[in-house]
């Protein structure tokens, strides 16, 4: 049966990826048939002299029609190569195996039958032995069965070596084909032999990287404690980029779960604050009305007061005392204060208490019970000793410190003055007069300065005490230091002056993120102990250790082992008390407690503390640091958060986008099997999220804040990657955790609008939330029902805790980033980094949980033949079974919707356009041929306007999320499709693709952020690279000729356009709009730009603006290709001897490079007269280049005009040999490069530099010796004229000329 109508429906010539990979996959397995033939048939025609490998090419031509197909895309192509080399190549790897094993065994055997049967334990020594020693030779021969099979490979010539893509070398193919007969025969084999003799050399390369991979995959932390260096090495590169670093899988579950809650604690302190503050807001106008005044400031801290006393009042644990209830909300009815805001001012009151009970209860737990008897005091004391100014951290060092009142400063001088009046006994001192003033004041400022500095350190407030020791020697300290002891903190007017903060508002917070912390890292500690114990209770290595000595023993003594209090103490100490650590007695590694250290915020990387400024570090590191900081860091955050958080074009695409998560997890698809499930989903998703508010819903706020507090506590929910890494970048540079400390910089005349990038950034994280918690209910109720159906019962919270460890792997999320790309934020260069190491991360989990969910689970010694994730399997002795895993059907439609996204939703988006515009695929290459570089390997979406028929495009690549896992793939085929048309082989491109390809994945880490991006355009920093006054894309900004005022506008808006937020989608709708015309002159169309708000604005190519930057390549690529054979590294001209061969290989090399130069520009041309660019217009273009019409048409035609060495080239070359008193080389070899440039003419743009340079050897041939050649007088009278006074050059040379070339033009000319 003929497989050619499968891929009849392939119209004009195209052949999408999936077609022609497939047929590529079929092609090949014919060539493999056709490889061996072919092999046979040269055979035949190296003993006589015939030509049956040609006829046997000519057959399997005719019975392969999918070959053209296959040969259509570079995925086609690359798969049949694969399937050439791996079905020949694998089956010879085996066979090599096959044959050694039964070598070895026979000698074993005899081995140890001369060891004798009675000594049992010499046998199995010996056995050992020979089995360790037999795996190198074992492999060596596999390795040369395989490169034997390889032997077979139809198409060698067109795959390709490496010595191909070097041109040189041992294993360089000889790809010029003979006359038939024994000779090429000869060439063909020779060429297998290269092709084969490769193989034997790469496959241990190969074979290394994918066991030190699978060591990773398998082994886990068992590599950490090896004897082998190796192994150890493989360790710490897994730790640098895996979520856990250097943790257990266990211990770094732990973490995570502490921060959940702590999370969650969180949420629920800034939920009653939030609730606290709009009742107290709604209280404050019926107060005002009843005293027909506003309430000062005092009567407001009176009422703050009330309310915190109310809070914190008797025991934390049990509800507020009625009486003292009851009398709070008389005196608030009294006050006309409606019953309704005093029944919510009351409500968050007992929410808190109850809040803040239970975590004290909680924290008793894991504690000794004496410590409840003082934790309520400490909390008390805690909440009623906060002050601004450990609160207040300055931006910058500099904007918003901490001052205090005037009224405070001033009581604070007085009180100063009083005690030094006291302490000198001065009996005639006046309160009014302005004696002592000065010294009193510096007392004051003395304490500010101090307490700024103290601020908050990482786990809460300065100790008060400090100013007892601020005054020590000074007037009032006696009196103050006693008052401290007295009553716990200082006295009320240096409480003023500390800016006391009486408000209800912070004491709940405060008292609850405290004992939050104390009750979390209580339970983390316990269960690691219990996790730790158990594992050690089975025979397992554990990770903490009760002596040194046993550390030592369980980890090889092949790592550092310290005892775990010394390293995170400081993790037990609150304000409030200290926690008690059943681990801190223990001994584990240095990397495990380092890294406990780190993933809780007790020390950071090196870098990190570099940027943010180490302790101890002297004044030049600081001032570097804030350089630093201040410089690159400051704009590079100010940039990410102009175009992530304040851009609502990135909301709406941001919104959008996630949904591809659900799509590549089979949640969507889950529509069509159960349509309820994923409305409800939805549904939950948006209102828990605070995306917004759905109307008609049967729960009340409360509920879902409370669900969204469980989200947290399970780390489904916060964590959207690009947040996570402006948070941490914004703490890098002295901002603080929250992105509104911004508003420390915003004129308070702006106050309306602080909270706008507070509530932006929130909805930034609810539209990522949105689909996670979309996914989490999918995932929780699907797995219930399909346990249920399997009669398997799982409790609900061992069930919600699977389905938010699936989200947790399969969705983006910024706590399972690995370190180094955390640590890779203070860099200077990258956008994002984490985003696309997550997109890594969770694709693979996304694969290997499907797999997981269609795994068949054999029952005890059942054993599986075949494939384990079909519906059907095969067991040994029963035949075909059921797939019995519960979760089968959950695989598949992830396995399902993962295709889906990666693959066919981008290729339905480019084939359905095709198909709607008629566009060819000519016209999609020529498209790629003028849209900007980093669109070159984007999935292009055809768009042809109704009115013009002008064809847009659309980048889908932009708005896909998968676009960071499919745009590697997608580069190869694109490279290898683009090497094979210009002759190269399929190796030659992928080995280019590759290169491309980790271009593309490395561009977020090492690509310029958008701030140094835009200072690099206009040569910002001195010392750093720049392109002064262009942009990335060849955009002139200005030129040397532009005024200093102009450039200095011009460089200030450039700068400001990355610092703001995205505007131009906005102006570009006005104009559309408004239907006036942009700045080039064009009206603009409202539909298109419309569609720009969520990613998908249809782009105009306009081939002939392009035009100018691909003459210019072109120019650049013409001067460069003569200077292969004037200068660079094997220059010609340089003074020295020169080698005839030399000449003539210079020559080639220049004239191949010429050709390339010259191909790029014909298919420019072609390209642009495709999309309907007249030839005038381009002739035009050219002219205006300083380019003839002979060269237009030259290249429009794909004629190739040969390069030539001029007169002045010539000449130099003589000069030379006069120089060195030897004969003129070039006049020499001169009649073998015009044979060369004569054959040269004869190529087409359109066809392969195929030219043999082997034609042209010298050889040994000895130059000889000949007399200096005068040189001819030319009249250049007719010239003169054209010359540039300045430069001695025409304006011809000017454009043409490399610079060794216009150096020596300058002085002929």
């Amino acid at each position: 049966m003929s497989l050619e109508p499968l891929f009849a429906a392939e119209q004009n010539n195209e052949a999408s990826w999936y077609t022609s990979g497939l047929a590529g996959i079929v092609s090949g397995g014919i060539k493999v048939v056709e490889g061996a033939f072919s092999l046979g048939a040269e055979l035949v025609d190296l003993g006589l002299d015939t030509n049956t490998a040609a006829q046997v090419e000519m057959f399997f031509d005719k019975i392969n029609p999918l070959e053209e197909i296959a040969e259509k895309n570079g995925v086609g192509k690359l798969t049949q190569a694969l399937v050439q080399i791996g079905v020949p190549g694998g089956a010879g790897f085996k066979l090599g195996t096959k044959l050694y094993n039964k070598y070895f065994e026979a000698k074993k055997a005899g081995k140890l039958v001369s060891a004798g049967s009675k000594n049992l334990a010499k046998q199995k020594q010996i056995a050992d032995k020979l089995n360790e020693s037999a795996k190198v030779p074992r492999f060596a021969v596999a390795a040369v069965g395989g490169a034997a099979g390889e032997a077979f490979v139809a198409d060698v010539e067109e795959i390709g070596s490496f010595g191909d893509i070097f041109d040189r070398g041992p294993t360089q193919l000889d790809v010029f084909a003979l006359d038939g007969g024994r000779q090429d025969a000869t060439r063909k084999l020779m060429n297998r032999l290269k092709f084969g003799s490769e193989a034997v050399l790469l496959t241990p390369f190969a074979a290394g990287i994918g066991k030190g991979a699978k060591a990773i995959a398998t082994r886990g932390k068992e590599l950490a404690y090896s004897n082998s260096r190796i192994d150890r090495f493989l360790n710490k590169v897994a730790e640098a980029f895996t979520p856990e670093g250097p943790l257990t899988r266990d211990i770094f579950g732990s973490q995570k779960v502490m921060e959940g809650f702590r999370s969650a604690d969180l949420n629920r302190a800034t939920e009653l604050v939030k609730n606290l503050d709009k009742a107290i807001s709604r209280a404050f106008p019926y107060m005002q009305e009843g005293l027909d005044r506003s309430l000062t400031q005092k009567e407001k801290d009176v009422f703050y007061k009330e309310i915190t006393d109310l809070v914190l009042d008797g025991d934390l644990t049990k509800i507020s005392d009625p009486g003292k209830i009851e009398a709070f909300v008389k005196s608030l009815q009294k006050k006309n204060v409606d019953q309704k805001v005093i029944d919510e001012i009351t409500g968050t009151i007992d929410e808190a208490r109850s809040t803040i009970g239970n975590l004290i209860d909680a924290t008793n737990n894991y504690n000794p019970k004496e410590l409840k008897d003082i934790l309520q005091d400490r909390i008390k004391g805690l909440v009623q000793n906060t002050y601004k100014i450990f609160e207040t951290k300055p931006l910058l060092g500099m904007l918003g410190r901490y001052k205090p009142t005037d009224e405070a400063m001033q009581g604070g001088i007085a009180f100063f003055r009083k005690q030094i009046a006291e302490a000198n006994k001065d009996a005639t001192f006046d309160p009014n007069s302005i004696k002592y003033y000065e010294d009193a004041k510096d007392i004051v400022d003395r304490i500010i300065e101090d307490g700024i500095k103290a601020g908050k350190s990482k786990k809460g407030l300065a100790d008060p005490n400090y100013v007892a020791k601020t005054l020590e020697d000074l007037p009032g300290e006696k009196f103050v230091k006693k008052v401290i002891e007295d009553t716990g903190a200082p006295p009320d007017v240096i409480k003023k002056l500390m800016g006391e903060m009486t408000d209800p508002r912070y004491s709940i917070f405060n008292a609850i993120t405290e004992l939050s912390g104390m009750a979390r890292v209580s339970a983390m500690y316990k269960d690691m102990f219990e996790v730790n114990a158990k594992v050690q209770a089975i025979g397992g290595k554990g990770s903490f250790w009760n002596s040194r000595q046993e550390a030592r023993d369980a980890t090889n003594n092949v790592v550092k082992i310290v005892k775990l209090d010394d390293k995170i103490s400081g993790l037990a100490d609150f304000r409030a008390g200290r926690i008690s650590n059943p681990l801190g007695s223990k001994y584990t590694t240095e990397a495990i407690a380092e890294g406990l250290a780190k993933a809780n915020g007790l020390t950071e990387g090196y870098f990190v503390r570099a940027v943010r400024g180490r302790e101890g570090a002297t004044a030049a590191e600081r001032g570097a640091s804030f350089l630093y900081r201040n410089l690159l860091l400051f704009p590079k955050a100010t940039a990410q958060l102009a175009k992530t958080v304040l851009s609502i074009p990135t909301h709406l695409r941001n919104l959008i986008s996630a949904g591809a998560f659900a799509a590549a997890n089979g949640v969507l698809f889950e529509g069509f099997i159960n349509p309820k499930l994923l409305g409800d989903s939805f549904r939950r998703g948006w209102q828990i999220s605070g995306v917004g508010n759905l109307k008609n819903t049967r729960f009340k706020d409360a509920d879902f804040e409370k669900a969204y507090r469980e989200l947290l506590e399970l780390g489904v929910v916060n964590s959207q990657v690009q947040i996570g890494d402006l948070r941490n970048l914004l703490r890098d540079v002295n901002f603080g955790d929250s992105i509104l400390d911004l508003d420390k910089v915003v004129n308070p005349m702006l106050s309306k609008l602080k909270k706008i990038p507070e509530y932006l950034q929130g909805k930034y994280v609810a539209e990522d939330d949105f689909w996670k918690i979309t996914n989490y209910f999918v995932e929780l109720n699907r797995r219930d029902t399909a346990y249920r159906a399997a009669n398997i019962k799982k409790p609900i919270d061992e069930l919600k805790k699977e389905a938010a460890d699936i989200v947790k792997n399969t969705v983006p999320n910024y706590n399972f980033v690995g370190d180094v790309v955390r640590t890779a934020r203070v860099l200077p260069v990258g956008n994002f980094m984490s985003f696309p190491s997550e997109m890594i991360r969770t694709t693979t989990n996304i694969a290997e949980q499907a797999m997981k969910e269609m795994r068949h689970l054999p029952a005890p010694g059942e054993v599986i033949r075949g494939t384990d994730i079909a519906p059907m399997v095969f067991i040994e002795g029963k035949g075909l079974v059921k797939n019995n895993n519960p979760m089968y059907r959950i695989g598949a439609t992830r396995a399902t919707g993962m295709a889906f996204t990666l693959t066919a939703v981008p290729t339905m988006f480019v084939e359905g356009a095709k198909a709607l515009y008629d566009v060819t695929e000519d016209e999609i290459q020529a498209l790629r041929r003028f849209v900007p570089d980093w669109s070159r390997n984007s999935t292009i979406v055809p768009v042809r306007d109704e009115k013009t028929g002008e064809l847009k495009y659309i980048d889908f690549s932009h708005s896909n999320a998968y676009d960071v896992i499919s745009r590697p793939f997608r580069t190869m085929a694109n490279e290898i499709m683009a090497a094979t048309n210009d002759g190269d082989t399929i190796l030659k491109g992928f080995t280019k693709g590759v290169e491309e390809a980790m271009t593309e994945i490395a561009a977020p880490f090492i690509d310029e952020s958008i701030w140094t991006e835009a200072a690099a355009d206009i040569d910002l920093y001195p010392l750093l690279p720049g392109r002064g006054g262009r942009t990335r894309d060849g955009k002139v900004l200005y030129t040397d000729q532009t005024s200093v005022g102009d450039r200095a506008y011009i460089k200030f808006r450039h700068l400001m356009e990355a610092l703001l937020p995205s505007y131009k989608q906005a102006v570009r709708i006005g104009l559309a709009a408004m239907e006036r015309p942009n700045k080039s002159g064009k009206i603009l169309e409202l539909n298109d730009q419309l569609l720009g708000f969520i990613g998908f604005r249809p782009i105009k190519v306009e081939p002939l603006d392009a035009m100018g930057f691909k003459i210019a390549e072109y120019q650049r690529g013409i001067r460069n290709a003569r200077r292969e054979f004037t200068g660079g590294f094997f220059g010609l001209l340089r003074g020295g001897p020169i080698n005839p061969d030399d000449v003539i290989s210079r020559y080639y090399e220049s004239n191949r490079a010429r050709f390339n130069v010259m191909k790029e520009m014909y298919k420019n041309i072609e390209a642009a007269q495709i999309l309907g660019t007249g030839a005038n217009l381009l002739r035009k273009e050219f002219q205006d280049r300083q380019l003839s019409t002979k060269t237009f048409n030259d290249l429009r035609f794909g004629k190739y005009e040969p390069y030539f060495p001029s007169k002045e080239i010539q000449d130099r070359f003589a000069e030379i040999a006069k120089n060195l008193a030897s004969p003129d080389v070039f006049r020499v070899v001169l009649p073998t490069l015009r044979t060369m440039r004569s054959q040269m003419k004869f190529l087409r743009l359109d066809d392969i530099f195929d030219i043999d340079l082997n034609d042209f050897s010298f050889g040994d041939i000895q130059t000889p010796s000949l007399p200096v050649t005068p040189q001819p007088v030319i009249d250049t009278q007719a010239n003169l004229q054209q010359v540039d006074p300045n430069t001695n050059l025409t304006r011809t040379q000017e454009a043409l000329l490399s610079p060794e070339e216009k150096v020596i033009a300058s002085r002929t000319t």
